[in-house]
């Protein structure tokens, strides 16, 4: 099943990021469940972690697609010039210039594993039916899908000498591009957990590794690591910016070491596959400790499917990776009952417990049963 949640009056400027300044947050603030001041809370804004690396304002989203104009069309109809998105973006690639493409999908389903190359040009890439659910990406690839030694999985990768896909190379949705845009459309993989045995079942539904990408209108969908933000190297960071979008998983389903703001947006944690008692991961940042910020949530609401999970998943943890110390901050926020109101910061990927010390997590102004309210 799939869902589409939109939140109203999304439309937000950096400016008013920036100045944002609520009451201090009812919840009082522990070692375990740190919360943010008001004066604190005004360095974590939209507006500072999007200028994160360079001046850019994403706030206004991917626009409307009705001041489009495509120029290349996908249908799976034969109604337009290409069957496939990928086919769409390689010849956008192929023609080269700095000048934005647009890539208009119609409604329907896609089976395919694309790639957006760090040589493409600026891509709008959109669904021309206004609900996220009815134009879908999908492929079920997955961190142990076995593959042929010799050769990449596709373009975005450098697998070529292994011989299962891997987790970084699993997403069904690949951007390396900078100044990538997407609206109207869901990325889903579409794996089966258990089709191949081990440990690690990750299955990417989206990887962002080019800077400047923003999603508005999408949905996200899949269970293990659905959602990527990074890049191709810890020095280097990337943003990506989310607006009124889903994004559905069940263990560290959100995240990388980039820097990525989410707003207006609904994050669902899906109790399916793990039960409802399972003590699973929302976020998993590997921020830098270079880096002051990794992933911000705002005006958004965490909430929950497929059962009735009550104060047993954890809001995140560090992704200790490459010496990281994992920054995020949910503020202003919906928590469902299925977050730990106590401590609901995990020990990270290495066993070592949350503290201060190993991660930067903090709150600020949140509500909800999850939020310890």
């Amino acid at each position: 099943m799939q869902h589409i949640y939109t939140r109203a009056g999304v439309a937000i400027t950096l400016a008013t990021c920036a100045l944002l300044s609520l009451p201090a947050s009812a919840v009082s603030s522990t070692t375990a469940r740190p919360q943010l001041t008001s004066s604190q809370a005004a360095s974590y804004t939209v507006a500072k972690y999007m200028s994160n690396g360079g001046s850019w304002d994403p706030s206004s989203g991917v626009g409307a697609i009705s001041g489009f104009t495509a120029n290349y069309k996908v249908a799976t109809d034969g109604s337009a010039s290409y069957t496939t998105i990928q086919a769409a973006i390689n010849a956008a690639v192929k023609a080269g210039g700095t000048a934005r493409k647009y890539i208009s999908v119609k409604a329907g389903s896609y089976k395919e594993v694309v790639c957006v190359p760090s040589s493409a040009p600026p891509i709008t890439l959109y669904g021309l039916d206004a609900t996220a659910a009815n134009t879908v990406i999908y492929y079920g690839n997955s961190n142990l899908t076995p593959k042929s030694s010799g050769s990449a999985t596709h373009a975005c990768t450098s697998n070529s000498s292994a011989t299962t896909i891997g987790t970084s190379s699993s997403a069904t949705f690949n951007v390396a591009a900078t100044d990538f845009r997407a609206r109207n459309l869901t990325f889903k993989n579409s794996y089966t957990e258990g089709t191949y045995s081990g440990s690690n079942q990750s299955a990417l539904a989206l990887s962002v590794r080019g800077d400047k990408a923003i999603f508005e209108n999408v949905q996200v969908i899949g269970n293990q690591d659905t959602l990527y933000i990074g890049s191709y190297s810890y020095s280097t960071t990337n943003r990506a910016f989310f607006k009124a979008s889903f994004i559905q998983g069940d263990t560290d389903f959100i995240f990388g070491h980039g820097t990525a703001a989410f707003y207006g947006c609904t994050i669902q944690y899906n109790a399916t596959r793990l039960g409802a008692s399972a003590a699973s991961y929302i976020f998993a940042p590997s921020t830098q400790s270079s880096n002051s910020y990794g992933f911000l949530v705002i005006s958004s609401t965490l909430n929950y499917a497929g059962g009735s999970p009550s104060n047993v998943v954890y809001l995140g943890r560090n992704w200790a990776e490459s010496g990281a110390k994992g920054q995020l901050v949910i503020r202003e926020t919906a928590i469902g009952a299925h977050v730990r109101k106590t401590a609901p910061w995990g020990p990270g990927t290495n066993g070592v417990a949350y503290s201060s010390s190993t991660a930067r997590f903090s709150e600020y102004n949140n509500t909800g049963t999850g939020s310890g309210n």
